[in-house]
């Protein structure tokens, strides 16, 4: 455990107790937890003060940047492998599994990266995991179905324009999905 020294709910003691850590180990008996006492936020955690929520305009902006490089990535690609359709789907899902990828590991697509966005979880913390990176995307997903997936994909647009102009947090379609949200950190 590398908390600073505190009194803290250690693992294996009664529940609403906490014990002295000093830094390198538990020293004493468990106590009883007083009334006000809240843990202390998890490594890597961040709170709403030191990280605003992004805005619509902000993430419109990371959303256009996205666009343009998949689409410059996909077409260079593309013309390099004299790709068909099979070949376009192919590179299109290596795009998108680059993509999840990108969230997992860094907090955000390259977008939301140049803009200093980041996604977290909805406690603040970074990033995200592969189970919120695909739980994200579902709405992109259904949006590839035949005939209803442009559908999905305005009715996945409008509803995270009106949400995040009406949330608290400024969460869209795709942060509720991915019980997530996106805040300002530093651009790159």
């Amino acid at each position: 455990m590398s908390q600073p020294p505190g009194h803290y709910p250690a693992e294996g003691d009664p529940p609403n107790t906490v014990r002295y850590w000093d830094g390198e180990q538990w020293v004493g008996d468990p106590i009883p937890a007083p009334p006000s006492a809240t843990p202390p936020p998890p490594p890597g955690a961040a709170t709403a003060p030191d990280q605003p929520f992004a805005t619509l305009g902000v993430r419109l902006g990371a959303a256009v940047l996205d666009g343009i490089i998949v689409f410059a990535v996909w077409l260079v690609i593309a013309f390099a492998l004299s790709a068909g359709t099979s070949g376009g789907i192919l590179i299109g899902v290596l795009i998108y599994v680059v993509y999840l990828w990108l969230v997992v590991e860094f907090g955000a697509t390259p977008g939301k990266l140049a803009l200093g966005l980041r996604i977290t979880e909805e406690d603040g913390t970074t990033p995200v995991g592969w189970r919120g990176a695909f739980m994200r995307s579902i709405p992109d997903l259904l949006g590839n179905l035949p005939l209803i997936g442009w559908l999905i994909m305005l009715g996945a647009g409008i509803g995270s324009i009106f949400l995040i102009n009406s949330d608290a947090e400024n969460r869209s379609v795709y942060d509720r999905v991915g019980k997530t949200r996106v805040v300002h950190k530093q651009a790159l």
